[in-house]
Protein backbone atom coordinates (compact mmCIF):
# COMPACT_ATOMS: atom_id res chain seq x y z
CA UNK A 1 0.00 0.00 0.00
CA UNK A 2 2.88 2.46 1.02
CA UNK A 3 4.51 1.99 -2.18
CA UNK A 4 1.14 2.29 -4.25
CA UNK A 5 1.32 5.68 -2.35
CA UNK A 6 4.55 6.45 -3.12
CA UNK A 7 4.50 5.70 -7.10
CA UNK A 8 1.39 7.66 -7.29
CA UNK A 9 3.04 10.59 -5.69
CA UNK A 10 6.03 10.36 -7.94
CA UNK A 11 3.92 10.02 -10.85
CA UNK A 12 1.60 13.03 -9.99
CA UNK A 13 5.03 15.55 -9.19
CA UNK A 14 6.76 14.38 -12.00
CA UNK A 15 3.64 15.33 -14.36
CA UNK A 16 3.18 18.94 -12.58
CA UNK A 17 6.77 19.69 -13.61
CA UNK A 18 6.51 18.74 -16.94
CA UNK A 19 3.48 21.09 -17.06
CA UNK A 20 4.90 23.73 -15.32
CA UNK A 21 8.68 23.29 -17.96
CA UNK A 22 6.33 22.65 -20.86
CA UNK A 23 4.55 26.13 -20.62
CA UNK A 24 7.85 28.59 -20.29
CA UNK A 25 8.03 30.63 -23.56
CA UNK A 26 11.47 31.67 -24.92
CA UNK A 27 11.51 34.80 -27.08
CA UNK A 28 13.14 37.97 -27.94
CA UNK A 29 10.56 40.32 -28.15
CA UNK A 30 10.87 44.06 -27.20
CA UNK A 31 7.32 44.49 -26.79
CA UNK A 32 7.16 41.94 -24.05
CA UNK A 33 10.14 42.74 -22.03
CA UNK A 34 11.80 46.10 -22.67
CA UNK A 35 15.93 47.45 -21.67
CA UNK A 36 16.61 51.02 -20.71
CA UNK A 37 20.22 51.32 -19.60
CA UNK A 38 20.53 54.44 -17.38
CA UNK A 39 24.34 54.53 -16.55
CA UNK A 40 27.61 53.21 -17.75
CA UNK A 41 30.55 53.51 -16.05
CA UNK A 42 34.20 51.76 -15.22
CA UNK A 43 34.94 49.44 -12.98
CA UNK A 44 38.71 48.39 -12.27
CA UNK A 45 39.30 48.33 -16.13
CA UNK A 46 36.01 46.62 -16.83
CA UNK A 47 33.16 48.35 -18.40
CA UNK A 48 29.62 48.01 -16.33
CA UNK A 49 25.88 48.76 -17.35
CA UNK A 50 23.04 49.12 -15.36
CA UNK A 51 19.56 49.37 -16.70
CA UNK A 52 15.86 48.80 -16.54
CA UNK A 53 14.10 45.68 -17.61
CA UNK A 54 10.20 46.49 -17.99
CA UNK A 55 7.57 44.11 -18.41
CA UNK A 56 5.04 45.71 -20.56
CA UNK A 57 2.22 42.52 -20.49
CA UNK A 58 -0.11 42.26 -17.44
CA UNK A 59 -0.53 38.54 -18.43
CA UNK A 60 2.80 36.48 -18.24
CA UNK A 61 5.94 36.79 -15.56
CA UNK A 62 9.41 36.94 -17.04
CA UNK A 63 11.33 34.27 -14.99
CA UNK A 64 14.70 33.84 -16.88
CA UNK A 65 17.31 36.27 -18.69
CA UNK A 66 18.92 33.59 -21.21
CA UNK A 67 21.40 35.69 -22.63
CA UNK A 68 22.59 39.26 -22.92
CA UNK A 69 23.98 41.37 -25.53
CA UNK A 70 25.10 45.00 -25.33
CA UNK A 71 26.43 47.21 -28.16
CA UNK A 72 27.43 50.76 -26.68
CA UNK A 73 28.16 53.77 -29.14
CA UNK A 74 30.82 56.22 -27.80
CA UNK A 75 31.13 59.83 -28.62
CA UNK A 76 34.75 61.20 -27.83
CA UNK A 77 35.18 64.59 -26.81
CA UNK A 78 36.40 65.06 -30.54
CA UNK A 79 33.61 64.26 -31.83
CA UNK A 80 34.70 60.87 -33.40
CA UNK A 81 32.83 57.44 -32.35
CA UNK A 82 33.54 54.07 -31.62
CA UNK A 83 31.43 50.79 -31.01
CA UNK A 84 32.07 48.14 -28.27
CA UNK A 85 30.12 44.89 -28.27
CA UNK A 86 30.29 42.84 -24.86
CA UNK A 87 28.06 40.35 -22.91
CA UNK A 88 28.06 39.50 -19.13
CA UNK A 89 30.27 36.81 -17.83
CA UNK A 90 27.38 35.86 -15.37
CA UNK A 91 24.03 36.79 -16.11
CA UNK A 92 21.98 37.35 -12.81
CA UNK A 93 18.70 36.15 -11.53
CA UNK A 94 15.70 37.96 -13.61
CA UNK A 95 12.52 37.61 -12.66
CA UNK A 96 9.87 40.43 -13.85
CA UNK A 97 6.16 40.37 -12.67
CA UNK A 98 3.64 41.06 -14.76
CA UNK A 99 3.86 45.47 -15.60
CA UNK A 100 6.34 45.51 -13.25
CA UNK A 101 10.49 46.22 -13.32
CA UNK A 102 13.51 44.96 -12.31
CA UNK A 103 17.14 47.07 -12.11
CA UNK A 104 20.00 45.22 -13.16
CA UNK A 105 23.78 45.40 -13.59
CA UNK A 106 26.37 43.40 -15.60
CA UNK A 107 29.43 43.35 -16.00
CA UNK A 108 30.67 43.66 -20.00
CA UNK A 109 34.40 42.64 -19.90
CA UNK A 110 38.05 44.37 -20.56
CA UNK A 111 37.55 47.84 -21.57
CA UNK A 112 40.34 50.79 -22.04
CA UNK A 113 38.16 53.37 -24.44
CA UNK A 114 37.17 57.29 -22.96
CA UNK A 115 33.82 58.85 -23.55
CA UNK A 116 31.79 61.93 -23.70
CA UNK A 117 28.75 60.26 -24.33
CA UNK A 118 26.85 57.17 -25.23
CA UNK A 119 23.59 55.32 -26.60
CA UNK A 120 23.34 51.18 -26.73
CA UNK A 121 21.51 49.22 -28.40
CA UNK A 122 21.06 45.25 -27.03
CA UNK A 123 19.73 41.80 -27.89
CA UNK A 124 18.62 39.64 -25.28
CA UNK A 125 16.41 36.43 -24.82
CA UNK A 126 14.39 35.74 -22.40
CA UNK A 127 12.30 33.27 -20.61
CA UNK A 128 8.70 33.69 -19.59
CA UNK A 129 5.21 32.00 -18.12
CA UNK A 130 1.77 32.71 -19.22
CA UNK A 131 -0.88 33.64 -16.73
CA UNK A 132 1.24 33.40 -14.27
CA UNK A 133 1.38 35.92 -10.94
CA UNK A 134 3.58 34.31 -8.62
Amino acid sequence: MVKKILTMFILVTALLGFVVVSASEVSSDKMILEWKTSKIWLNKGELCMMGDFTNCRNDLTVTKLNSFIARVIFTKADGSKYEFIGSPSKIPLCKVLPNGSKRMSFNLGKFTGEWNSWVTEQDYIFTYLSNSRW
